[in-house]
Protein backbone atom coordinates (compact mmCIF):
# COMPACT_ATOMS: atom_id res chain seq x y z
CA UNK A 1 0.00 0.00 0.00
CA UNK A 2 1.77 3.24 -1.20
CA UNK A 3 2.07 6.13 1.31
CA UNK A 4 -0.42 8.12 -0.25
CA UNK A 5 -3.12 5.62 0.38
CA UNK A 6 -1.95 5.24 4.01
CA UNK A 7 -2.26 8.79 4.72
CA UNK A 8 -5.46 8.96 2.92
CA UNK A 9 -8.17 11.19 5.13
CA UNK A 10 -10.94 8.29 6.07
CA UNK A 11 -13.85 10.05 7.78
CA UNK A 12 -12.04 12.64 9.24
CA UNK A 13 -9.09 10.53 10.32
CA UNK A 14 -5.76 10.83 8.51
CA UNK A 15 -4.56 6.91 8.64
CA UNK A 16 -1.54 6.94 10.13
CA UNK A 17 -0.48 3.85 12.36
CA UNK A 18 1.66 4.63 15.45
CA UNK A 19 3.41 1.61 15.20
CA UNK A 20 4.87 3.09 12.16
CA UNK A 21 6.13 6.29 13.87
CA UNK A 22 8.44 3.72 15.89
CA UNK A 23 12.25 4.23 16.48
CA UNK A 24 14.96 1.08 16.66
CA UNK A 25 17.28 3.44 18.27
CA UNK A 26 17.37 2.15 21.82
CA UNK A 27 19.00 5.11 23.76
CA UNK A 28 17.61 7.91 25.46
CA UNK A 29 14.26 6.69 26.94
CA UNK A 30 12.17 7.49 29.86
CA UNK A 31 9.43 5.07 30.45
CA UNK A 32 9.88 0.95 29.60
CA UNK A 33 7.22 -1.73 28.97
CA UNK A 34 9.04 -5.05 29.59
CA UNK A 35 7.04 -7.87 28.43
CA UNK A 36 7.98 -11.63 29.95
CA UNK A 37 6.83 -14.18 27.57
CA UNK A 38 4.33 -16.62 29.06
CA UNK A 39 6.97 -19.18 29.31
CA UNK A 40 9.45 -17.31 31.60
CA UNK A 41 11.23 -17.50 34.92
CA UNK A 42 9.49 -14.55 37.00
CA UNK A 43 12.47 -15.19 39.25
CA UNK A 44 15.10 -14.66 36.56
CA UNK A 45 13.24 -11.77 34.93
CA UNK A 46 13.43 -9.85 38.28
CA UNK A 47 17.44 -10.53 38.30
CA UNK A 48 18.01 -9.43 34.85
CA UNK A 49 16.45 -5.95 36.06
CA UNK A 50 18.00 -5.25 39.33
CA UNK A 51 20.81 -2.64 37.83
CA UNK A 52 17.07 -1.23 36.81
CA UNK A 53 15.02 -1.42 40.33
CA UNK A 54 15.78 -0.55 43.73
CA UNK A 55 16.22 -3.61 45.88
CA UNK A 56 12.42 -2.47 47.86
CA UNK A 57 10.97 -2.38 44.47
CA UNK A 58 11.31 -6.01 43.29
CA UNK A 59 9.64 -7.34 46.26
CA UNK A 60 6.25 -5.51 45.10
CA UNK A 61 5.86 -7.75 42.17
CA UNK A 62 4.57 -11.23 42.71
CA UNK A 63 3.34 -12.90 39.41
CA UNK A 64 1.16 -15.67 40.98
CA UNK A 65 -1.28 -12.58 42.34
CA UNK A 66 -0.73 -10.33 39.52
CA UNK A 67 0.23 -9.54 35.47
CA UNK A 68 0.78 -6.08 35.25
CA UNK A 69 3.47 -4.29 38.04
CA UNK A 70 3.57 -0.05 37.82
CA UNK A 71 7.20 0.48 38.95
CA UNK A 72 9.23 3.74 39.69
CA UNK A 73 12.72 2.43 38.73
CA UNK A 74 15.88 3.91 38.85
CA UNK A 75 15.90 5.97 35.87
CA UNK A 76 12.24 6.08 35.11
CA UNK A 77 8.89 4.22 35.36
CA UNK A 78 8.87 0.70 34.76
CA UNK A 79 6.11 -1.07 33.38
CA UNK A 80 6.73 -5.06 34.05
CA UNK A 81 4.07 -7.46 32.74
CA UNK A 82 3.85 -11.50 32.66
CA UNK A 83 0.77 -13.16 31.40
CA UNK A 84 -0.25 -15.49 34.00
CA UNK A 85 -1.04 -19.31 32.67
CA UNK A 86 -4.67 -20.27 31.40
CA UNK A 87 -6.42 -21.46 34.33
CA UNK A 88 -8.37 -24.93 34.51
CA UNK A 89 -11.81 -23.10 34.25
CA UNK A 90 -10.67 -21.13 30.65
CA UNK A 91 -9.85 -24.75 29.68
CA UNK A 92 -13.34 -25.68 29.35
CA UNK A 93 -15.23 -26.42 26.09
CA UNK A 94 -12.18 -27.49 24.35
CA UNK A 95 -9.90 -24.87 24.90
CA UNK A 96 -11.49 -23.10 22.12
CA UNK A 97 -12.50 -19.91 24.50
CA UNK A 98 -9.53 -20.06 26.16
CA UNK A 99 -7.04 -16.94 26.02
CA UNK A 100 -3.72 -17.37 23.14
CA UNK A 101 -0.52 -15.69 23.83
CA UNK A 102 -1.13 -13.52 20.86
CA UNK A 103 -4.73 -12.18 22.79
CA UNK A 104 -2.92 -12.41 26.88
CA UNK A 105 -0.26 -10.31 25.14
CA UNK A 106 -2.54 -7.92 22.82
CA UNK A 107 -5.00 -7.28 25.49
CA UNK A 108 -1.49 -6.31 28.19
CA UNK A 109 -0.61 -4.12 26.35
CA UNK A 110 -3.71 -2.29 25.91
CA UNK A 111 -3.70 -1.57 29.60
CA UNK A 112 -0.03 -1.31 29.98
CA UNK A 113 -0.86 2.05 26.85
CA UNK A 114 -3.30 3.52 30.16
CA UNK A 115 -0.64 3.36 32.84
CA UNK A 116 1.90 4.62 30.54
CA UNK A 117 -0.61 7.59 29.55
CA UNK A 118 -0.67 8.88 33.43
CA UNK A 119 3.52 9.33 32.99
CA UNK A 120 3.50 11.37 29.87
CA UNK A 121 6.13 10.03 28.69
CA UNK A 122 8.45 10.98 25.49
CA UNK A 123 9.76 8.14 24.37
CA UNK A 124 8.53 4.85 25.17
CA UNK A 125 10.71 1.54 25.26
CA UNK A 126 8.68 -1.77 24.81
CA UNK A 127 11.13 -4.64 25.53
CA UNK A 128 10.58 -8.26 25.12
CA UNK A 129 11.87 -10.87 27.45
CA UNK A 130 11.80 -14.52 26.29
CA UNK A 131 8.69 -13.66 24.13
CA UNK A 132 7.39 -16.24 21.36
CA UNK A 133 6.48 -14.28 17.58
CA UNK A 134 2.65 -14.57 18.41
CA UNK A 135 3.12 -12.83 21.60
CA UNK A 136 5.75 -9.99 20.15
CA UNK A 137 2.93 -9.53 17.19
CA UNK A 138 0.25 -9.65 19.46
CA UNK A 139 1.79 -7.06 21.87
CA UNK A 140 2.30 -4.52 18.66
CA UNK A 141 -1.38 -4.83 17.27
CA UNK A 142 -2.14 -4.48 20.94
CA UNK A 143 0.06 -0.96 21.61
CA UNK A 144 -1.72 0.35 17.88
CA UNK A 145 -5.02 -0.70 19.02
CA UNK A 146 -4.85 1.11 22.19
CA UNK A 147 -3.97 4.40 20.45
CA UNK A 148 -7.47 4.78 18.63
CA UNK A 149 -9.44 7.56 20.29
CA UNK A 150 -12.32 8.24 17.83
CA UNK A 151 -12.81 11.68 19.12
CA UNK A 152 -9.20 13.26 19.31
CA UNK A 153 -8.53 11.58 15.93
CA UNK A 154 -11.40 13.32 13.76
CA UNK A 155 -11.20 16.21 15.71
CA UNK A 156 -7.62 16.48 15.49
CA UNK A 157 -7.16 16.71 19.33
CA UNK A 158 -3.71 15.81 20.34
CA UNK A 159 -3.28 12.48 22.18
CA UNK A 160 0.52 13.35 22.79
CA UNK A 161 1.61 9.53 22.15
CA UNK A 162 4.69 9.05 22.75
CA UNK A 163 7.68 7.98 20.51
CA UNK A 164 7.82 4.08 20.55
CA UNK A 165 10.89 2.62 20.76
CA UNK A 166 11.57 -1.09 19.37
CA UNK A 167 13.55 -3.87 19.31
CA UNK A 168 11.75 -6.41 17.45
CA UNK A 169 11.52 -8.39 13.83
CA UNK A 170 10.93 -5.64 11.55
CA UNK A 171 8.85 -8.25 9.01
CA UNK A 172 6.92 -8.99 12.61
CA UNK A 173 6.39 -4.92 12.93
CA UNK A 174 5.03 -4.25 9.54
CA UNK A 175 2.54 -7.33 10.12
CA UNK A 176 1.04 -5.98 13.52
CA UNK A 177 1.04 -2.84 12.36
CA UNK A 178 -1.32 -3.70 9.05
CA UNK A 179 -3.28 -5.80 11.69
CA UNK A 180 -3.78 -3.61 14.16
CA UNK A 181 -4.52 -0.70 11.80
CA UNK A 182 -7.11 -3.24 9.84
CA UNK A 183 -8.87 -3.45 13.23
CA UNK A 184 -9.11 0.25 14.15
CA UNK A 185 -10.49 1.19 10.83
CA UNK A 186 -13.30 -1.35 11.00
CA UNK A 187 -13.67 0.55 14.76
CA UNK A 188 -13.91 3.70 13.12
CA UNK A 189 -16.10 2.74 10.65
CA UNK A 190 -18.55 1.64 13.35
CA UNK A 191 -18.32 4.81 15.18
CA UNK A 192 -18.52 7.27 12.64
CA UNK A 193 -21.94 8.57 12.68
CA UNK A 194 -24.70 7.64 9.65
CA UNK A 195 -25.50 11.36 9.09
CA UNK A 196 -21.47 11.00 7.42
CA UNK A 197 -21.31 7.56 6.74
CA UNK A 198 -24.31 6.29 4.46
CA UNK A 199 -24.01 4.23 1.59
CA UNK A 200 -22.96 6.01 -1.31
CA UNK A 201 -20.08 7.49 1.10
CA UNK A 202 -18.96 4.50 2.50
CA UNK A 203 -18.46 3.06 -0.75
CA UNK A 204 -16.79 5.80 -2.33
CA UNK A 205 -14.27 6.28 1.03
CA UNK A 206 -13.50 2.17 0.34
CA UNK A 207 -12.80 3.00 -3.53
CA UNK A 208 -10.55 5.78 -2.47
CA UNK A 209 -8.58 4.24 0.00
CA UNK A 210 -7.34 1.45 -2.52
CA UNK A 211 -6.91 3.68 -5.63
CA UNK A 212 -3.91 3.26 -7.02
CA UNK A 213 -3.01 -0.25 -5.66
CA UNK A 214 -2.20 -2.27 -9.29
CA UNK A 215 -3.90 -5.64 -7.20
CA UNK A 216 -7.15 -3.39 -6.14
CA UNK A 217 -9.80 -2.95 -8.44
CA UNK A 218 -13.35 -1.37 -7.23
CA UNK A 219 -16.83 -1.22 -8.56
CA UNK A 220 -20.06 0.26 -7.32
CA UNK A 221 -23.45 -0.48 -8.21
CA UNK A 222 -25.54 2.49 -8.10
CA UNK A 223 -29.06 1.99 -7.77
CA UNK A 224 -30.12 2.36 -11.35
CA UNK A 225 -27.63 -0.61 -11.82
CA UNK A 226 -28.74 -2.75 -9.11
CA UNK A 227 -32.10 -2.49 -10.77
CA UNK A 228 -30.82 -3.85 -14.02
CA UNK A 229 -28.70 -6.18 -12.42
CA UNK A 230 -32.35 -7.28 -10.65
CA UNK A 231 -31.44 -7.36 -7.10
CA UNK A 232 -34.77 -6.86 -5.63
CA UNK A 233 -34.19 -7.83 -1.87
CA UNK A 234 -31.48 -5.16 -2.13
CA UNK A 235 -33.57 -2.27 -3.46
CA UNK A 236 -36.03 -3.01 -1.19
CA UNK A 237 -34.62 -2.43 1.99
CA UNK A 238 -32.83 0.82 0.82
CA UNK A 239 -36.11 2.11 -0.97
CA UNK A 240 -36.96 4.48 1.65
CA UNK A 241 -34.23 6.24 2.54
CA UNK A 242 -33.18 9.28 0.62
CA UNK A 243 -29.37 7.71 0.64
CA UNK A 244 -29.67 5.44 -2.22
CA UNK A 245 -28.85 1.68 -1.83
CA UNK A 246 -25.73 0.37 -4.15
CA UNK A 247 -23.45 -2.52 -3.68
CA UNK A 248 -19.61 -1.98 -3.35
CA UNK A 249 -17.33 -4.80 -5.27
CA UNK A 250 -13.59 -5.12 -4.36
CA UNK A 251 -11.55 -7.44 -6.47
CA UNK A 252 -7.97 -8.49 -5.21
CA UNK A 253 -5.72 -9.89 -7.56
CA UNK A 254 -2.01 -9.90 -6.35
CA UNK A 255 0.56 -10.58 -8.85
CA UNK A 256 0.97 -14.20 -9.95
CA UNK A 257 -1.68 -15.34 -8.03
CA UNK A 258 -3.64 -18.58 -9.83
CA UNK A 259 -6.16 -19.98 -7.64
CA UNK A 260 -9.88 -19.49 -7.21
CA UNK A 261 -10.66 -16.58 -4.82
CA UNK A 262 -12.86 -16.85 -1.68
CA UNK A 263 -15.45 -14.27 -1.46
CA UNK A 264 -16.31 -12.38 1.39
CA UNK A 265 -19.64 -10.66 1.67
CA UNK A 266 -20.20 -7.89 4.64
CA UNK A 267 -23.58 -6.98 5.66
CA UNK A 268 -23.49 -2.60 4.88
CA UNK A 269 -26.68 -1.22 6.75
CA UNK A 270 -25.66 2.03 7.38
CA UNK A 271 -28.65 2.55 9.96
CA UNK A 272 -31.05 0.61 10.78
CA UNK A 273 -34.93 2.20 12.33
CA UNK A 274 -36.53 -1.00 11.92
CA UNK A 275 -38.24 -0.09 8.93
CA UNK A 276 -42.47 -0.49 9.01
CA UNK A 277 -41.59 -2.67 11.84
CA UNK A 278 -40.04 0.11 13.72
CA UNK A 279 -37.48 -0.18 16.70
CA UNK A 280 -37.55 0.75 20.26
CA UNK A 281 -35.91 4.01 20.81
CA UNK A 282 -33.20 1.99 23.03
CA UNK A 283 -32.92 -0.58 20.22
CA UNK A 284 -32.35 1.85 17.59
CA UNK A 285 -29.86 4.23 19.40
CA UNK A 286 -26.99 1.94 17.99
CA UNK A 287 -27.89 1.37 15.02
CA UNK A 288 -25.22 3.13 13.11
CA UNK A 289 -23.06 0.04 14.32
CA UNK A 290 -25.33 -2.36 11.98
CA UNK A 291 -22.19 -1.97 9.10
CA UNK A 292 -20.06 -3.32 11.76
CA UNK A 293 -19.88 -6.76 9.23
CA UNK A 294 -18.70 -4.10 5.98
CA UNK A 295 -16.66 -2.48 8.67
CA UNK A 296 -14.57 -6.04 9.81
CA UNK A 297 -14.69 -6.66 5.50
CA UNK A 298 -13.02 -3.47 5.08
CA UNK A 299 -10.62 -3.83 7.69
CA UNK A 300 -9.45 -7.20 7.01
CA UNK A 301 -9.41 -5.84 3.47
CA UNK A 302 -6.46 -3.37 4.59
CA UNK A 303 -4.42 -6.09 5.90
CA UNK A 304 -4.93 -8.14 2.95
CA UNK A 305 -3.75 -5.33 0.84
CA UNK A 306 -0.75 -3.90 3.04
CA UNK A 307 0.71 -6.69 3.77
CA UNK A 308 0.73 -7.88 0.05
CA UNK A 309 -0.75 -11.40 1.11
CA UNK A 310 -0.83 -13.82 -1.86
CA UNK A 311 -4.75 -14.80 -1.75
CA UNK A 312 -7.17 -14.05 -4.51
CA UNK A 313 -10.06 -12.38 -2.53
CA UNK A 314 -13.37 -10.96 -3.65
CA UNK A 315 -14.99 -8.50 -1.26
CA UNK A 316 -18.99 -7.58 -1.71
CA UNK A 317 -20.59 -5.03 0.53
CA UNK A 318 -24.43 -4.37 0.04
CA UNK A 319 -24.99 -1.08 1.28
CA UNK A 320 -28.30 0.34 2.50
CA UNK A 321 -30.25 2.39 5.23
CA UNK A 322 -33.29 0.94 6.55
CA UNK A 323 -35.39 4.20 6.53
CA UNK A 324 -39.31 4.84 6.69
CA UNK A 325 -41.14 6.73 4.29
CA UNK A 326 -44.00 6.13 1.85
CA UNK A 327 -42.02 3.96 -0.54
CA UNK A 328 -40.99 1.59 2.28
CA UNK A 329 -40.97 -2.09 1.77
CA UNK A 330 -43.42 -3.68 4.34
CA UNK A 331 -44.36 -6.74 6.02
CA UNK A 332 -46.16 -9.38 3.35
CA UNK A 333 -44.60 -8.04 0.47
CA UNK A 334 -43.50 -10.61 -1.99
CA UNK A 335 -39.95 -9.47 -3.59
CA UNK A 336 -38.04 -11.36 -6.39
CA UNK A 337 -34.49 -12.03 -5.57
CA UNK A 338 -32.17 -11.50 -7.85
CA UNK A 339 -31.28 -15.53 -7.96
CA UNK A 340 -35.33 -15.73 -8.96
CA UNK A 341 -36.30 -16.79 -5.95
CA UNK A 342 -39.94 -15.31 -4.38
CA UNK A 343 -39.45 -14.09 -0.82
CA UNK A 344 -42.16 -13.30 1.40
CA UNK A 345 -41.24 -10.19 3.99
CA UNK A 346 -42.02 -11.22 7.71
CA UNK A 347 -40.60 -8.19 9.55
CA UNK A 348 -39.09 -5.09 8.01
CA UNK A 349 -36.80 -5.43 10.77
CA UNK A 350 -34.68 -8.54 9.25
CA UNK A 351 -33.37 -6.54 6.60
CA UNK A 352 -29.56 -7.58 6.62
CA UNK A 353 -30.07 -11.18 5.69
CA UNK A 354 -31.95 -9.44 2.65
CA UNK A 355 -28.81 -7.56 1.31
CA UNK A 356 -26.87 -10.48 2.10
CA UNK A 357 -28.76 -12.69 -0.05
CA UNK A 358 -28.83 -10.71 -3.21
CA UNK A 359 -24.92 -10.01 -3.00
CA UNK A 360 -23.88 -13.22 -2.05
CA UNK A 361 -26.38 -14.74 -5.56
CA UNK A 362 -24.02 -12.26 -7.12
CA UNK A 363 -20.69 -13.99 -5.47
CA UNK A 364 -21.88 -16.81 -6.83
CA UNK A 365 -22.41 -16.56 -9.96
CA UNK A 366 -18.70 -15.25 -10.76
CA UNK A 367 -17.29 -18.15 -13.77
CA UNK A 368 -13.89 -19.50 -14.85
CA UNK A 369 -10.74 -18.14 -12.76
CA UNK A 370 -13.15 -16.04 -10.47
CA UNK A 371 -15.20 -18.32 -8.98
CA UNK A 372 -15.50 -18.86 -5.16
CA UNK A 373 -13.95 -21.60 -3.70
CA UNK A 374 -15.57 -20.59 -0.67
CA UNK A 375 -18.41 -17.93 0.48
CA UNK A 376 -17.95 -16.37 3.82
CA UNK A 377 -20.07 -13.65 5.41
CA UNK A 378 -19.88 -11.51 8.54
CA UNK A 379 -22.74 -9.30 9.52
CA UNK A 380 -24.58 -8.00 12.84
CA UNK A 381 -27.65 -10.03 11.85
CA UNK A 382 -29.63 -11.54 14.93
CA UNK A 383 -30.41 -9.77 18.26
CA UNK A 384 -30.73 -13.54 19.06
CA UNK A 385 -27.13 -14.62 19.16
CA UNK A 386 -25.83 -12.08 21.50
CA UNK A 387 -29.16 -13.26 23.71
CA UNK A 388 -27.31 -16.91 23.59
CA UNK A 389 -23.67 -15.94 23.56
CA UNK A 390 -23.34 -12.09 24.95
CA UNK A 391 -21.47 -9.31 23.24
CA UNK A 392 -18.05 -10.87 23.23
CA UNK A 393 -18.49 -14.28 21.70
CA UNK A 394 -19.81 -14.49 17.90
CA UNK A 395 -21.45 -17.24 16.85
CA UNK A 396 -20.97 -19.15 13.20
CA UNK A 397 -22.67 -20.92 11.17
CA UNK A 398 -20.46 -23.19 7.98
CA UNK A 399 -21.39 -26.26 6.13
CA UNK A 400 -17.87 -27.43 5.40
CA UNK A 401 -15.68 -29.20 8.26
CA UNK A 402 -12.21 -27.39 6.59
CA UNK A 403 -13.51 -24.00 7.46
CA UNK A 404 -15.17 -25.61 10.90
CA UNK A 405 -11.93 -26.23 12.26
CA UNK A 406 -10.08 -22.96 10.77
CA UNK A 407 -12.45 -20.80 12.15
CA UNK A 408 -12.24 -22.63 15.58
CA UNK A 409 -8.79 -22.73 15.69
CA UNK A 410 -7.90 -18.95 13.98
CA UNK A 411 -11.04 -17.76 16.64
CA UNK A 412 -8.92 -18.88 20.00
CA UNK A 413 -5.19 -17.77 18.31
CA UNK A 414 -5.99 -14.48 17.93
CA UNK A 415 -8.92 -13.85 20.84
CA UNK A 416 -11.23 -12.87 18.39
CA UNK A 417 -13.81 -15.49 20.01
CA UNK A 418 -16.66 -17.44 17.76
CA UNK A 419 -18.77 -20.11 18.54
CA UNK A 420 -19.74 -22.86 16.31
CA UNK A 421 -23.35 -22.71 15.92
CA UNK A 422 -25.84 -25.46 14.11
CA UNK A 423 -26.94 -25.12 10.89
CA UNK A 424 -29.89 -27.51 12.15
CA UNK A 425 -31.73 -28.06 8.84
CA UNK A 426 -34.55 -29.55 10.97
CA UNK A 427 -35.52 -25.53 11.35
CA UNK A 428 -35.58 -24.90 7.43
CA UNK A 429 -39.52 -25.71 7.65
CA UNK A 430 -40.27 -22.80 9.60
CA UNK A 431 -39.47 -20.42 6.49
CA UNK A 432 -41.69 -22.28 4.12
CA UNK A 433 -44.80 -20.28 3.37
CA UNK A 434 -48.31 -20.71 1.21
CA UNK A 435 -47.21 -17.36 -0.76
CA UNK A 436 -44.01 -17.20 -2.15
CA UNK A 437 -40.83 -19.63 -2.26
CA UNK A 438 -39.78 -18.62 0.92
CA UNK A 439 -40.04 -16.19 4.22
CA UNK A 440 -37.50 -14.20 5.01
CA UNK A 441 -38.12 -15.02 8.81
CA UNK A 442 -39.32 -17.70 10.50
CA UNK A 443 -42.24 -17.71 12.11
CA UNK A 444 -41.55 -18.78 15.69
CA UNK A 445 -39.83 -16.81 18.74
CA UNK A 446 -36.49 -19.79 18.91
CA UNK A 447 -33.87 -20.01 17.09
CA UNK A 448 -33.88 -17.21 15.31
CA UNK A 449 -29.99 -16.90 14.84
CA UNK A 450 -30.41 -20.50 13.35
CA UNK A 451 -33.26 -19.58 11.42
CA UNK A 452 -31.41 -16.11 9.87
CA UNK A 453 -28.21 -18.57 8.99
CA UNK A 454 -30.62 -20.84 6.68
CA UNK A 455 -32.00 -18.24 4.85
CA UNK A 456 -28.44 -16.65 3.92
CA UNK A 457 -27.44 -20.63 3.27
CA UNK A 458 -29.95 -21.14 0.69
CA UNK A 459 -28.11 -18.44 -1.49
CA UNK A 460 -24.89 -20.38 -1.06
CA UNK A 461 -25.79 -23.46 -1.96
CA UNK A 462 -23.04 -25.46 -3.97
CA UNK A 463 -20.38 -23.64 -2.35
CA UNK A 464 -18.28 -24.22 1.20
CA UNK A 465 -19.91 -21.35 2.94
CA UNK A 466 -19.65 -19.62 6.45
CA UNK A 467 -21.84 -16.86 8.26
CA UNK A 468 -20.33 -14.92 11.37
CA UNK A 469 -22.88 -13.70 13.26
CA UNK A 470 -21.40 -10.54 14.91
CA UNK A 471 -21.60 -7.49 17.45
CA UNK A 472 -19.30 -5.04 16.39
CA UNK A 473 -19.55 -3.12 19.66
CA UNK A 474 -17.74 -2.64 23.14
CA UNK A 475 -19.78 -0.85 25.99
CA UNK A 476 -16.71 -0.21 27.43
CA UNK A 477 -13.01 -0.11 27.73
CA UNK A 478 -11.72 -3.86 27.93
CA UNK A 479 -7.92 -5.09 26.91
CA UNK A 480 -6.91 -3.09 24.03
CA UNK A 481 -10.21 -1.43 23.37
CA UNK A 482 -9.51 1.96 25.54
CA UNK A 483 -12.80 3.63 25.02
CA UNK A 484 -16.56 2.02 23.98
CA UNK A 485 -17.89 2.08 20.45
CA UNK A 486 -16.77 -0.06 17.47
CA UNK A 487 -14.70 -3.31 18.69
CA UNK A 488 -13.24 -4.23 15.15
CA UNK A 489 -14.95 -8.28 15.97
CA UNK A 490 -13.96 -10.48 13.20
CA UNK A 491 -10.88 -9.16 11.42
CA UNK A 492 -8.61 -10.55 13.43
CA UNK A 493 -10.42 -14.11 12.90
CA UNK A 494 -10.69 -13.21 9.06
CA UNK A 495 -6.85 -12.62 8.82
CA UNK A 496 -6.11 -15.81 10.38
CA UNK A 497 -9.06 -17.50 7.89
CA UNK A 498 -7.54 -16.16 5.09
CA UNK A 499 -4.17 -16.75 5.86
CA UNK A 500 -4.73 -20.56 6.54
CA UNK A 501 -8.16 -21.91 5.02
CA UNK A 502 -6.68 -24.62 1.86
CA UNK A 503 -3.26 -23.75 2.67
Amino acid sequence: MSQNQSAADFFGWTLKPWLASASFDQTDTDTQIVYCGVQSDGASVLQSLNDQLHAWQSKLVNFDEGDLFTLAGKSGPIILIKPRKVSDAQKRDGGLLAPSSYSLARDLLGRAFAECKKFKAARLKVRFINAQPDEVRGALVGLEMSSYSYRALVQKIEQNLPQLVLDVDKKVWAEAQALGLGVNIARHLVNTPPNILFPQSFALAVAKLFDGDDAVTTSIWDEEKLKREGMGLHLAVGGASVHKPCLLHVRYRPEGVTEQPIAIVGKGVTFDSGGLDIKDPASMRLMKKDMGGAAAVVGTLYWLVANKVNRNVDVYIPLAENAISGSAFRPSDIIKARNGMTVEIHNTDAEGRLILADAITVAAEATGVDKPQAIMIAATLTGAIKIGLGSDVAGYFTNDEELTSVINRQSQAHGDLMWHMPLFDGYRPRLDTAFADINHCAVGSYGGAVTAALFLAEFAKGFPFSHMDIFAWTDSERGALREPGGSGQAVQCLTGVLSSYRR
